[in-house]
């Protein structure tokens, strides 16, 4: 991956303005003028790899974080190369990018802590990135894989949504009031919590749409079906 020429200037400066010296100062530590210090710091060159060594020492800091910053930045810069990549790859649908993009995220970051240097986190995001694209990209496997995340997340939202509506509830004077009463008086706002399931079901509808399977969209159906008989009861 190509290092940011910009942002390794940024960490540069960071590392000669937290020891307080000028260009020229922090520039003789490495037989450098003012004038070069002043380029790696703007990104228009970089230091060599024994400069880059040399200012890693003097900063009490490592050359990959020079190159490229903390483990969760240098995560954060290849989560957004897949996202382009992807983008212009013409074998997958653009309704199921967002969720490769997702869950190959989701595991970096959970993994962050762990890598050592950036050859570990390259290796865990291309073993990451193949079986997530394999699995997306497979019909029986994206099936199985958006009927359980729905599931899970349905079931989730409408548990949270019934306990938040028959919850007891105290009104400003500090008098209990019934389940029935609180339905009444906030029913708007528990509609408005229902209703942002149907936002939810509708993104997977795109992700499902290219499969063209009644199956799915048989259980999809009859989950929303579900979700309007709740409404109606609110109503």
């Amino acid at each position: 991956m190509n290092n940011n020429k910009v942002d390794i200037g940024q960490r540069i400066k960071s590392i000669r303005t937290k020891k307080g010296m000028t260009l020229e100062e922090f520039g003789a530590l490495f037989s450098a003028g003012k004038g070069l210090v002043s380029r790696w710091e703007r990104g228009i060159s970089t230091p060599n790899p024994e400069r880059i060594k040399a200012i890693s020492k003097v900063g009490d800091t490592s050359v990959e974080y020079i190159l490229h910053g903390t483990m969760n930045e240098y995560i954060e810069s290849l989560i957004d190369k897949l996202q382009m990549d992807l983008s212009t790859d013409k074998n997958l649908s653009n309704a199921v990018i967002p969720f490769i993009v997702s869950e190959v995220k989701s595991i970096m970051y959970s993994n962050a802590s762990s890598f050592l240097n950036t050859e570990q986190a390259d290796k865990k995001f291309n073993e990451t990135k193949k079986y997530t694209i394999e699995s997306w990209s497979d019909p029986e496997s994206l099936e199985r894989k958006i009927l359980m995340n729905l599931s899970r997340e349905l079931r989730t939202r409408i548990l949270d949504t019934m306990k938040y509506s028959y919850k007891s509830y105290y009104n400003n004077n500090n008098e209990e009031t019934s389940a029935e009463d609180y339905l009444t008086e906030n029913s708007r706002e528990i509609l408005e919590r229902l209703h942002s399931l149907e936002d939810f079901l509708d993104a997977y509808f795109d992700a499902l749409r290219f499969l063209d399977d009644s199956k799915i969209a048989s259980k999809l159906d009859s989950l929303r079906d579900f979700t309007k008989k709740i409404d109606q009861r609110i109503k």
